[in-house]
């Protein structure tokens, strides 16, 4: 019987498409991600490259802040139907580690074990390399997909290596993700340089940096909100019932992130806990609706 099993590099993933989306690689409190849209698309995917064979499951790599939990993208993900969520660790630079030993270990096991006969891969990682040749040994297909430019963000032996070789455009992409940029990334991406002399917030430049209040907080708060759809919103509701204590943490990190480029400075306790406590309230209200 046909088998194939699905395995993604969520940080290449997020990484690669950002970039296409926005031009340059987004911090992850930037990008939306559609668990059903991404899961849909990489099974179809699947079926591209196998057509007819089963899928197994599709298994996402992601990292873990140490002693940190899971976000609610990544339990969405754990709960959803044929998906394995595996995690490693990212460090204090933001970096994954021990994702792509998990990776060639899962591959290897499979293809030893004869549960697949199809393998596809979206990660760029010149140590998948190994995985992929030790695989094809027990005669799996391996299957490598990238996102655009795909040789420039793939391995290009891992290229070589594997036995087909697809990429996704920008289309593609945008069936699943989202960049929302912050005011701060919109200038930098778009404002001009300035002409000797020329004064540093001309009219149609930058705003300037704002006060910290509560009216900042709720305008940003509803910002969040208002960008991540009706079905994300959810998702993340049905996290905060769970635990109503905390903003969940996908939330949390953007709006955070935003209120503080806006004042230009890092908030003080006092103010992250009043900020927390005003964006839990707005939650409550948003379960009760």
């Amino acid at each position: 019987m046909l088998q194939v099993a699905v395995f993604v590099d969520a940080g290449y993933l997020y990484a690669q498409g950002s970039s296409l989306l926005s031009g340059q690689k987004q911090p992850r409190q930037t990008i939306q991600l559609s668990t059903p849209d991404v899961l849909k698309a990489l099974c179809e995917m699947a079926e591209r490259v196998a057509p007819g064979a089963r899928l197994l499951r599709v298994y996402w790599y992601d990292g873990l802040l140490r002693g940190g939990r899971p976000t609610t993208e990544q339990i969405t993900l754990a709960n959803s139907q044929r998906t394995k969520l595996r995690l490693g660790m990212v460090n204090g630079s933001g970096q994954q580690k021990g994702v792509d030993s998990l990776i060639v270990t899962d591959l290897i096991d499979l293809a030893r074990n004869k549960a697949i006969t199809d393998a596809l891969l979206v990660a760029g990682d010149e140590d998948l390399r190994i995985g992929v040749q030790i695989a094809q040994t027990f005669g799996v297909q391996t299957h490598l997909l990238g996102i655009k430019p795909a040789r420039g963000s793939q391995s290009p032996d891992l290229i070589q290596e594997a036995d087909t070789h697809h990429e996704w455009l920008e289309a593609d992409i945008a069936r699943f993700m989202t960049v929302t940029l912050g005011a701060s990334a919109a200038v930098a991406t778009e404002a001009p340089p300035l002409a000797q002399g020329a004064s540093a917030t001309p009219e149609g430049a930058s705003e300037a940096l704002q006060v910290y209040s509560e009216a900042l907080v709720l305008l940003e708060i509803q910002t969040t909100i208002a960008t991540i759809g009706t079905e994300a919103l959810e998702l993340y509701l049905e996290a905060f019932r769970a635990d109503p204590k905390s903003v969940p943490s996908d939330l949390d990190r953007q709006t955070l992130g935003r209120i503080g480029a806006k004042v230009g400075a890092k908030l003080e306790p006092t103010e992250v806990r009043e900020y927390r406590r005003l964006f839990r309230e707005r939650l409550l209200k948003e379960c009760d609706k």
